[in-house]
């Protein structure tokens, strides 16, 4: 390392730095991070060992000194970022966020996580420019990994009354907003257009039923009560809103296959299923819809639109609640289902798709207009089985 040469010089939060002649110049963020820079300038200075020289080029590099500082690894030629054991580097803008993450001590979990599904996903452009399109659009990620969507539905055999969803609706509000006990009122229906309402019980005690045109049903509270055993015997089934042909049920994963979805991103719409954040919501919820909270999985995004559109094409969702959206704000009114679930069908995929990389060597489907898969069987392979052992 003798032709090695290092100098630098340090003026309060800015290094400079001068690599056997080429001059970077590093803006640190506070005076413990210019120490620690200029500490290392030193050190490579007096031996300009590989190892040295690694360590103080990782630290020049933005990119590569967050990898370090979030336990991830970086390629100090390239300055690209990967996470350890793998070789799909993790795009800049989700870099940036494990930055702001581990600087502010915030857990690692969920992007880490939504990393290692997307990781899974064969289109380059959707690895690349996912994670952008969810910070614009305010997409909430689980602890998990998966993206939380909405899905705008049509009613395709209510099953369920309207009385049980007026009764859900009801007593979150009560519970939640109002900070007062359900069965302190009780559910009337109008006996003029079959509308339910609420009013406090100790008020209806001085009602009279004829009178007012009204039918008692029964205390907040205890109507509640009921709601498990009347789902257990009857489930909502909804349907797309564009053909009325699919058939959609809370737990019950949406598929497609990704063959059949398109995946193009100059295309708002196109083949695939979409789903989206609540600007979505708010451009194709009409009234007499159901609003549906659903998780997607990262490895099933088919195309992010390069517009500025909040939906996004998908070959898979997972419906887990029922909502309400009214004023902008979106109101779950009834969960049976949640990541767990869509955990335990997520298993007997990825081995499904272990078996078709390990076996036949077939790499995963591709859609219309999808870049073709250039990483190798093997790198493929560990995604998957990587994500296995974290699910099991």
């Amino acid at each position: 390392m003798k032709n090695i040469q290092v100098e630098g010089i340090r003026t309060g939060n800015v290094v400079n730095i001068s690599i056997s002649g080429k001059l970077h110049k590093k803006n640190c963020g506070n005076p413990k991070e210019a120490d620690e820079l200029f500490r290392l300038v030193l050190k490579a200075k007096a031996d300009p060992s590989d190892e040295n020289l690694r360590s103080l080029k990782l630290y020049i590099n933005e990119k590569t000194r967050v990898a370090i500082m979030a336990g991830f690894e970086a390629d100090v030629d390239s300055g690209e970022v990967f996470l350890g054991g793998f070789y799909t580097p993790v795009p800049d803008d989700l870099v940036e966020v494990i930055k702001e993450y581990t600087e502010e001590g915030y857990p690692l979990d969920a992007i880490v996580n939504f990393w290692k599904l997307l990781m899974i996903n064969p289109d380059k452009r959707v690895r690349t420019d996912l994670f952008k399109f969810i910070k614009t659009h305010d997409f909430v990620l689980t602890d998990t990994g998966y993206m939380l969507v909405y899905k705008a539905v049509a009613y395709k055999e209510r099953e369920e009354n309207d009385l049980l969803e007026f009764v859900t609706n009801q007593y979150l509000h009560v519970k939640q907003d109002w900070k007062c006990s359900p069965n302190k009122y009780l559910v009337f229906r109008t006996l003029a257009d079959g509308s339910y309402g609420i009013t406090k019980t100790e008020t209806a005690e001085g009602w009279d039923e004829k009178e007012k045109g009204v039918e008692f049903i029964g205390k907040l509270g205890d109507l509640n009560a009921k709601l498990d055993v009347l789902t257990a015997e009857s489930q909502t089934v909804y349907t797309d809103k564009h053909t009325g042909t699919m058939i959609i049920k809370l737990g019950a994963p949406v598929y497609m296959p990704r063959h059949n979805c398109d995946s193009d991103p100059r295309i708002d719409c196109s083949y695939g299923l979409h789903v989206g954040a609540t600007k979505y919501v708010e451009t194709f919820a009409s009234d007499g819809n159901a609003v549906l909270v659903c998780l997607v999985n990262p490895a099933n995004v088919v195309a992010v639109p390069e517009s500025d559109n909040s939906k996004m094409r998908v070959s898979e969702y997972f419906p887990i609640a029922l909502a309400t959206y009214s004023d902008g704000k979106i109101d779950i009114v009834e969960q049976s289902y949640f990541e767990s679930d869509y955990c335990t069908y997520e298993e007997q995929a990825l081995e499904d798709m272990i078996a078709m990389v390990q076996n036949e060597e077939k790499p995963l489907a591709a859609a219309i207009n999808a870049e073709e898969e250039v990483r190798p069987m093997a790198e493929l392979q560990k995604i998957l089985e990587g994500r296995l052992l974290d699910i099991k």
